[in-house]
């Protein structure tokens, strides 16, 4: 049976034993009942591996009509790639059979029918207008192409809406608006996904064709644990096997299954250019359904697949080359499997990694043992140990080595045998130290005389370079790390606490010596030997002693102590150390550390050394190394062109926040030589040196010049569908030069119509600069600036440089970072099918903005489905009733709410504009259903026509941005609007914002909000002790509420001293000592007993609570209002409010027949009293 049959027989019987029918529905609850314990668990490792995003098998039961499930996710498609076609029907027909997913299935209904109505209208396809008018306003907005190595996920969807969202707000503001969107295929990735699927099918079909799926039962079977005992409802405890920890148990033909490709299709994506046909197309469908505002007419793929946006990126690198381009050796991470320079876009990990330079100090056996001379001949055999303070050699008293760790004896070009970790003699090798050797593998490994144990190197005889003792001797050391260094560490006590405290360990153990069979003279004799003064430092004595005694560490393996003792010491001992020993005596050590080191290399006792700062593995699975590398390289450390790059950034740009800002500026100054080219992948050659393909961080910098004319050049976003509108050999070096306003002059003898090339460079200039560049994170480090970068190399007017970045950090999915293995993975595709296009985007914008990490809630998303099924159901009622509806002049009530919807617009345009989409979102969607409801409540229904209509009109205008297939519809088919929503303007208010309404409002609201608790507490009186008679709660139906028109005099005196504090941004006092000022204030002294009592209380409650709310209004010594007036205008609506009778408003300076004096004393110019009563009481005593 072929690798084909064998996989369908096993997708089936493995499809029968899940009871695949349920698996793939993907909804919300298990099949408890009828599905044995065994089965549940199989089904949900399997459900749980293929990517659901529940790790719940769903049930038939479970339904969407009323109430959204929280954990709604419809199968995405992945299970069915190890399930017979003839067992699974697709998704959408199971969840047609089995549930009611009614309110979900009404918003995609929508969502399809606007989406054909944009496309009928072109709705986004901007061009700059016939003559570029410098006054139009314009907004070009872009975002990082995504790599095509499988489908959009809610990663990028969550980092595309805020590109999405200031698009179309901006177009709101009456913008011309700009947002094109391109494809990513240079590099590694693909080419590495295509050579493994390539190996995986050579295996198969060596193996006999041995089926994914069979392999997927097995990685199931392994994963399950046989104990039975489940740690909760559908829920159970498993252990994976080692090949499934260490290959996640899907190799590359598996992922491809489970990405949904067909097993016939298969052999096709060994091609690495079929990549590019299959995967794109999918991006724009699915960028399509989720309703974003894209200019689909500029779209392209890189790579020399697409040979017009070839050409672009070698006209860049010629604008590169004269100035910012060299060629040389340069230390690089590198790729063994691939022979090249590993880029941050090319790792599976260690993103942002450089090259850590040490210096390799080489520490000579003085004594050979005989029976290793038969391997190592007379060589001389040194122990390698890499250091980062060369300077602190003086201070060497032994070295250590992990006695179970495994070292080499390998041989160097020099003749020499180093003995090191195997990792660190292959960096060796790459840098061309040590020597290769063609294994019978077929692989480059380095050459390795003998093995031993760091147990069978303890107690060699050492010549350590510059040490104060002739021969030191090697010790155990138990916490050393075999992937960091050589594994060899030379000791020095004085200035490393960790070595301090193992030399302190083998001194004072005897156990351990036996143990380890350390002899007394291999560490007694040897103190420490102080090399560094530190001035003004506390201790006379070394550092690292000093600071082991007073955190009191008495072992090396204390590894949190030490880690902190280590911080100190080394920053005190480079910053503040002077040498005390050597030719160097009395230099500081940060003048002569390199002078040290380069002594050391000159004489043979040491030789650099560098190393990844952390695990890099490549696309292609290996663990990196680094290697010197004959390259092309870009040089980011040029100072003039760092110092232009660093103005712009400091004077004409923005980042929306304080810490992003911080992260660019570091990383414009620290951004480093950069190597730009590789033999391996995918890419554009470089025009000079067509050997080399440009590595794919490096031609990904400027092409947003690209984006303004890519409409104008080609007729279609797939290589092949067309011969473009202009050749690519006619784009020459002179044509771009021109186009992009390099020179003025035109082109002589080109193809291209002088007409077309005017049109094209009006195209860049209306469009260009970028207004804004929306990005995660982690591109800071690379990308970002390296765009501004290139920009700054190609464009000598900063003008043209991007203008602005807005970075947000990585998304979770339900607090959890999303992952397959936890369920929590969404692509776009499942996301939208599963909630709608419109609960998704809202649910983006409501999960958080800045560089901390969102959290994508689908408990929320599926809420957000009923919530906008629920306005679409009032906002129709609403239209239908707004003939009935009270019309007129305003209401005081009316007025507020006129007033608190355009505080909502005014709020709104704010956020969007700060890029605070969680602010601009709770101002459009949660205030404004607020203030639907409460104008309902406060008018007892009695609502005013306008203002309905007009919240509705705003609603729709202002929430657009994020909910725009929602918003075309209400305002198209409930408004009755004729034109588009997209292309309406932001809704201006009819008159300024009221602030004195709105304190009126706040007051309102407060005030009824306390007396409700109030009342509640009087209607609900602590129950008594046992035994005593309960007495029935009181029907309190009649109130007085005490106004003050003003402070009392020791308040308002109160009121003057805080007015003099100076507040903070964030309305706090910026001195402290305000209260002393507020006791010490003359005209506070001489107060009566009871009124001093209450001073430093008032003042306190004023300065901490009211004005950190408030701001300085809180201390106005009397309200713009009549708070009288405005009670008694509402007395009817407090009396709905608080199921009343009777209600008086009584002026709290005044006595009251009925007493009370409590409540009047209380009183204050915005906080009325209320007193509760039951019936009449008689009038108070005379």
């Amino acid at each position: 049976m072929g690798t084909r049959g064998r996989a369908s027989a096993a997708a089936s019987g493995l499809a029968q034993k899940l009871h695949v029918g349920a698996v793939a529905l993907g909804a919300a609850s298990v099949v408890r009942r009828t599905m044995p314990q065994r089965r549940r668990q199989w089904a949900q490792v399997v459900w749980k591996r293929f990517g659901a995003a529940t790790d719940e098998v769903p049930s038939s039961s479970s339904r969407l009509t009323q109430q959204q499930s929280p954990r709604l996710s419809p199968c995405p498609g992945r299970l069915f790639a190890v399930c017979s076609a003839q067992q699974v029907r697709p998704a959408t027909q199971l969840a047609a059979v089995q549930q009611d997913w009614t309110r979900r299935d009404q918003l995609l209904d929508i969502e399809r029918e606007v989406q054909q109505l944009w496309d009928e209208h072109k709705a986004y396809e901007e061009d700059a207008p016939e003559e570029a008018v410098a006054t139009e306003d314009k907004f070009f907005v872009t975002f990082p192409y995504p790599y095509m190595n499988g489908k959009l996920h809610l990663g990028h969807a969550f980092s595309i809406t805020k590109a999405e969202f200031s698009a179309r707000f901006q177009r709101l503001n009456g913008k011309r608006v700009l947002f094109p969107f391109a494809f990513h295929c240079t590099g590694m990735p693909i080419a590495a996904a295509a050579l493994k699927l390539t190996e995986c099918i050579a295996q198969r079909e060596q193996q006999g064709g041995s089926s994914s799926s069979s392999s997927v039962a097995e990685a199931v079977e392994e994963e399950v644990s046989v104990e039975e005992t489940p740690a909760g409802p559908a829920e159970f405890k498993g252990k994976k096997s080692k090949a499934v920890a260490k290959s996640g148990g899907l190799d590359q033909y598996d992922i491809m299954l489970a990405l949904g490709i067909d097993e016939q299709e298969m052999p096709k994506f060994t091609d690495p250019t079929y990549w590019l046909q299959y995967f794109p197309p999918l991006a724009v469908r699915d960028m399509k359904k989720l309703g974003t505002a894209v200019d689909w007419r500029r779209s392209f793929i890189t790579t020399d697949i697409s040979p017009c946006y070839d050409a672009f990126i070698r006209w860049q690198f010629l604008k590169l080359k004269d100035k910012y381009l060299a060629n040389g050796k340069r230390q690089s991470i590198f790729s063994v499997i691939t022979q090249q320079p590993c880029a941050d876009h090319d790792r599976a990990e260690g993103e942002g990694v450089n090259p850590q330079e040490y210096t390799l100090i080489k520490l000579r056996v003085k004594e050979v043992p005989a029976e290793w001379q038969t391997a190592i001949g007379d060589r001389e055999v040194f122990l390698v140990a890499a250091t980062l303070r060369p300077e602190t050699m003086y201070g060497q008293t032994n070295c250590f080595v992990l006695p179970e760790g495994e070292y080499g004896f390998f041989q160097m070009k020099s003749g020499e045998v180093f003995v090191c970790t195997d990792r660190s003699a292959l960096n060796l090798c790459y840098q061309d130290i040590g020597e290769l050797r063609q294994s019978e593998s077929g692989a480059q490994e380095p050459v390795c005389l003998l093995k031993k144990t760091g147990q069978e190197l303890v107690g060699l005889p050492l010549q350590a370079p510059l040490a104060q003792y002739d021969t030191i001797f090697s010790l155990p050391m138990l916490t050393i790390s075999m992937q960091k260094g050589t594994g060899i560490v030379t000791s020095v006590p004085a200035e490393a606490p960790d070595d301090y405290a193992c030399l302190m360990d083998w001194k004072k153990r005897e156990n351990w010596r036996g143990q380890y069979g350390v002899k007394e003279e291999w560490c007694q004799p040897f103190d420490v030997v102080e090399i560094l003064d530190i001035p003004d430092s506390d201790s006379n004595s070394a550092l690292a002693p000093a600071i082991c005694q007073e955190l009191k560490i008495e072992s090396h393996k204390e590894k949190d102590k030490l880690a902190a003792a280590k911080k100190e010491v080394y920053q005190k001992g480079f910053y503040s150390g002077v040498m005390k020993v050597g030719p160097y005596a009395g230099k500081k050590v940060a003048e002569v550390k390199s002078v040290i080191r380069q002594e050391l290399i000159e004489q043979g006792q040491a030789v650099p050394y560098f190393e990844p700062e952390a695990k890099v593995v490549a696309r292609s699975g290996d663990e990196c190394v680094v290697a010197l590398c004959d390259q092309w390289y870009l040089k980011y450390s040029d100072e003039d062109w760092t110092k232009r790059v660093r103005n712009h950034v400091d004077n004409d740009f923005q980042m929306f926040s304080d810490s992003a800002m911080n992260n660019m500026t570091h990383a414009v100054g620290w951004l480093g030589d950069w190597a730009c080219s590789r033999t391996f992948g995918l890419g554009t050659k470089l025009p000079w040196d067509e050997k080399w393909l440009i590595e794919s961080l490096s031609d990904s910098t400027v092409y947003m010049a690209y984006y303004t004319v890519a409409h104008l050049i080609q007729t279609s976003m797939m290589p092949g569908e067309d011969a473009g509108a202009i050749r690519a050999v006619d784009l020459t070096e002179e044509v771009f030069d021109f186009v992009f306003c390099i020179k003025d002059k035109l082109p002589t003898d080109s193809a291209i119509p002088e007409q077309t090339l005017r049109k094209m460079r009006r195209e860049f200039q209306f469009w260009y600069p970028v207004d804004l560049r929306c990005s995660g994170k982690d591109l800071i480090q690379n990308h970002l600036t390296m765009s501004l970068f290139n920009h700054a190399a190609v464009w000598e007017d900063s003008s043209l440089w991007p203008r602005a970045f807005y970075c947000n950090g990585h998304v979770m999915v339900d607090s959890e970072k999303m992952s397959k293995s936890k369920g929590n993975f969404l692509t776009l595709e499942d996301a939208i099918a599963s909630y709608s296009a419109d609960a998704t985007r809202i649910t983006c914008a409501d999960s958080g903005d800045g560089l901390q990490d969102a959290n994508f809630s689908r408990e929320g998303c599926g809420k957000t489905i009923l919530r906008l099924t629920t306005l679409q159901s009032w906002a129709e009622d609403a239209v239908a009733k707004l003939p009935t509806m009270r019309s007129g002049s305003f209401t005081f009530l009316d007025s507020i709410f006129d007033n608190e919807i355009t505080i909502c617009v005014n709020k709104a345009h704010a956020a969007y504009s700060g890029m605070v989409f969680s602010e601009a979102l709770r101002s459009v969607w949660f205030d404004m259903e607020n203030l639907r409801s409460q104008y309902s409540i406060l008018s007892n229904g009695d609502v005013h026509a306008s203002i309905v209509e007009r919240l509705l009109e705003v609603q729709t205008l202002t929430l657009s941005p994020i909910a725009p297939h929602f918003c075309e519809h209400l305002w198209r088919k409930v408004l009755g609007k004729q034109s588009l929503v997209v292309r309406e303007r932001w809704p201006t208010p009819p008159k300024a914002e009221d602030l004195v309404l709105a304190r009126q409002y706040e007051l309102i609201q407060g005030t009824l909000r306390g007396f409700r608790l109030q009342l509640e507490k009087l209607k609900n009186p602590k129950k008594k002790k046992k035994g005593e008679p309960q007495e029935p709660p009181p029907v309190l139906k009649r109130a007085v509420i005490f106004v003050a028109k003003a402070y009392k005099p020791w308040q308002i005196e109160v009121l003057k001293v805080l007015q003099k504090e100076e507040l903070s941004p964030e309305f706090e006092p910026v001195d402290k000592e305000f209260m002393r000022r507020v006791r010490e204030a003359p005209s506070l002294q001489g107060l009566s007993k009871a009124d001093n009592k209450q001073l430093m209380p008032f003042a306190s409650y004023v300065m901490t609570k009211e004005v950190k709310a408030r701001g300085p209004e809180a201390l106005e010594l009397e309200l713009p209002f009549d708070e009288g007036a405005m009670l008694r205008d509402l007395s009817e609506v407090c009396k709905l409010q608080l199921g009343l009778e009777e209600l008086e408003i009584a002026d709290a300076a005044e006595e009251h027949p009925l007493g009370f004096e409590q409540q009047r004393e209380a009183a204050g110019p915005a906080k009325p009293q209320i007193a509760f009563f039951a019936q009449k009481p008689e009038p108070a005593a005379a």
